[in-house]
């Protein structure tokens, strides 16, 4: 075990986002029990039922979702093949939960990385749905221990979204498959896809859920990290939710046979599904054929 998890294993912030014009998220260490960095009241205020564990609108932050579908999105270029598979993997969940086109790739964002912005908020202001890497995630003003962070800003009453960046943790952390990758030093491995399929849970609309209400949902404010740990699946909770806010099409709209489905089908076509999708860079995914 390294340095870096003894020192937070014994009291580490959780997974949070903070409403304001726009929102952050950031995840903690180790599936533990922790506290979330963010005050319950901002997001409260701004919608209530979010916070309400007894409404149906309990850990959804935005009721209504994307003003527009598909997301238009770009990626760092300093991500690698595997990193973007992973993404991409995580993406291709979500739209499967759905049936529905989520995702249209614009390619990498030429010249800018996540070190080009001054600080954690301004990437916001550049018109472009970005997924970055910061090897310089100290300038986000985050702590080092969170492994990412989904900002977003959201229309006047906060019931939809107009733009958002993933900003990932690449100084202190190693990202990308948990299976594959090796700690560094200090530096945990992070499994992507795990974190990826949280943190777009976030720019889809979705909040936490807390573990008494559901402990297996991706949404939980904690989650794994570590090499060969990973959590890749969505709850029925998950689903749920999602479709509450983008409704679904097909085969998706029986969430039973969907969770049937992701527990008894072979999954391995998904990565290779991202493959393409990464290798042709074409705009929307390939279609996702489970065996």
């Amino acid at each position: 075990m390294t340095d870096l998890v003894k020192k937070y294993l014994g009291g580490v912030f959780g997974i949070g986002f903070i409403f304001s014009s726009f929102v952050a998220c950031g995840t903690g260490l180790y599936k533990v029990s922790v506290k979330e960095d963010f005050d319950q009241s901002k997001t409260a205020a701004a919608l209530p039922a979010s916070t309400d564990k007894s409404s149906n609108l309990y850990g959804i932050h935005a009721p209504q979702g994307w003003v527009k579908l598909p997301i238009p999105f770009r990626f760092d270029p300093n991500l690698n093949e595997n990193q973007k598979i992973q993404l991409m993997s995580a993406m291709k969940r979500w739209e499967w939960a759905t049936g529905k086109t989520l995702f249209s790739f614009d390619g990498n964002h030429k010249g800018v990385t996540g070190d080009s912005f001054k600080d954690l908020y301004s990437s916001l202001d550049d018109g472009v749905n970005g997924h970055y890497l910061d090897a310089d995630w100290v300038k986000t003003k985050k702590p080092d221990y969170v492994l990412a962070t989904t900002i977003w800003s959201n229309g006047k009453d906060y019931s939809t979204i107009t733009k958002s960046d993933l900003r990932f943790n690449q100084q202190f952390y190693v990202i990308g498959d948990a299976f594959e990758e090796k700690a560094d030093g200090d530096k945990e491995v992070v499994d992507m896809q795990s974190l990826a399929l949280h943190e777009l849970g976030h720019l889809l609309g979705l909040g936490h859920i807390e573990e008494d209400v559901d402990a297996t949902s991706i949404m939980n404010p904690t989650l794994f990290i570590g090499e060969n740990l990973s959590s890749r699946k969505l709850a029925k909770s998950d689903i749920e939710r999602i479709q509450q806010i983008y409704g679904c099409t097909g085969d998706a709209c029986d969430i039973d046979a969907r969770l049937k489905e992701q527990d008894e089908k072979n999954w391995d076509n998904l990565a290779l599904t991202a493959k393409q999708w990464v290798d042709t860079g074409s705009k929307q995914s390939p279609p996702l054929k489970l065996q």
